[in-house]
Order: C-alpha cells, then structure tokens, then sequence
C-alpha cells in the first residue's frame, strides 16, 4: 500500500537537502563589518539601527552565518561610504568561477 505524502512533506524533504548541501558552503562572501565598524568605533546595535536591522543580523553577518541581500549590502555600504566589493568580497575559487 503506498502512502500519499502532502506536499508540505515533500518540501520539507528537499528543503533540508538543500540545507545540508549548501551547509559547507557558508562563507562564500566574505565582508570586512566587524573591521570597518571598530575602525570607526561603531557598535553593532548603531550599525543596526542605520541600516534597519537587528543587532542580531549584524552578529550573523560578522560571523559569516548569514550572507547580507543586495538591498542590506547596499545600505550597509552607503552607511560606511564605500562601494560594496569593497566590503563583501565573494570568494571564487571556493565556488569554482571561472573569469
């Protein structure tokens, strides 16, 4: 007899192999926040607030847990008066990009 999944299991399913397949790839892009903000004596909680988010977003960021969106690198890097490559910088050869 065979069981009739909802779909809801079925991406659930997919979801966590994508997680584990990805799970070794964090840190791709990697950012230069925890540097540019204690050069210029900035908190997390002040950097937060600048560019709209959670005290909590700026620790994952500056921990490479979490990759900013464009629109946050964008904000981020107004804030700090540089172009984004100048800040996040995607890592290559970790990918495999050929140029």
């Amino acid at each position: 007899r065979s069981v009739s999944r909802g779909l809801g299991d079925v991406y659930k399913r997919q979801n966590q192999k994508l997680r584990r397949k990805l799970a070794g790839r964090r840190g791709c892009v990697k950012n230069r926040i925890q540097e540019l903000r204690k050069e210029r004596r900035v908190t997390q909680s002040e950097l937060a607030d600048a560019v709209e988010v959670t005290r909590q977003t700026i620790i994952s960021l500056e921990n490479g847990k979490y990759n900013a969106s464009l629109i946050l690198a964008h904000k981020i890097a107004q804030y700090f008066g540089m172009n984004i490559e100048d800040i996040f910088v995607f890592d290559k050869e970790e990918e495999n990009i050929c140029c």
